[in-house]
């Protein structure tokens, strides 16, 4: 489960909000400093779950797959992109995925660079973030790389649906949870707080990503634009039926790659709360 160097010029900075440490020591990015902002790190805290930046991927004309196969992978896998990823994983505790992305991609858990796992070092002080799969029925890949690999740290989320399939899951790994059925990701965010994981990189796909929106668990989204025009019916940001109200976004950061003509967009999410 290797991947070769990622190599791609430096992006070009269309857009910074923040005063970046990263930009300015010349390494190389692709969202700038990670630093959580005020506003989303105080409502993280409130709400007693870690700080979670939501990272998509979608074509030009906003789809998240044209529902045929590989309509993720033609827009993803381009070495900037790639390393976007990994740049998130290295700045934070945990790296959370749904089932579905962990069969999409293959290279979930895959070591970092030698660059990147120096810098975690530095950071964080280990090599690479805890692994959280969530899969409501506990649909989870046996066959993915990720379990082989003894050395990676995983943890799966089911919910009470799959609770007859625990001791089949700890095959896959020791440390399975089971939560509520009822506010399933709140409780894996709660459970993950419990554990002293105060930041997550989440993956999710739009059915899991509309559903953390609307639990307001997302602080961040990490977008990136791809070129390619899907076309189709496939589902966008969000697949969940029901409106997503009282949330705009706030731009920090914006910058292109020039080889592949990806867009990278990285914005604050906020918040209304409801009286």
């Amino acid at each position: 489960m290797k991947i070769g160097e990622l190599n791609f010029q430096p992006i070009r900075v269309l857009y910074n909000k923040v005063e970046d440490e990263a930009l300015r020591g010349g390494r190389r990015t692709i969202w700038g400093d990670l630093t959580p902002r005020p506003g989303g790190l105080e409502r993280a805290e409130h709400d007693q779950v870690p700080y979670t930046y939501g990272l998509f991927i979608q074509s030009k004309d906003g789809r998240a797959t044209d529902g045929l196969e590989g309509g993720v992978g033609r827009m993803a896998g381009q070495p900037a992109d790639r390393f976007g990823q990994f740049e998130l994983r290295v700045s934070v505790d945990a790296f959370l995925v749904g089932a579905a992305t962990l069969r999409a991609d293959r290279t979930i858990g895959a070591p970092l660079e030698r660059e990147l796992i120096e810098r975690r070092k530095k950071v964080k002080g280990n090599a690479a973030p805890l692994n959280v799969f969530f899969s409501a029925t506990g649909n989870f890949p046996p066959e993915s790389p990720v379990f082989r690999e003894p050395s990676i740290r995983t943890a799966l989320f089911v919910t009470e649906t799959a609770e007859a399939r625990v001791g089949e899951l700890k095959k896959l790994t020791p440390d399975v949870v089971v939560v509520g059925s009822e506010s399933p990701l709140r409780e894996t965010w709660t459970e993950l707080w419990r554990r002293g994981i105060t930041s997550i990189g989440f993956e999710g796909g739009p059915t899991l990503m509309g559903l953390a929106l609307r639990e307001g668990l997302v602080h961040e989204l990490l977008l990136t634009h791809s070129p390619l025009l899907l076309g189709g019916t496939g589902p966008s940001l969000s697949a969940i039926v029901e409106p997503l109200e009282g949330i705009r976004s706030e731009l920090v950061f914006l910058g292109l790659d020039e080889s592949s003509n990806l867009i990278f967009e990285r914005s604050v999410l906020i918040y209304e709360d409801k009286g």
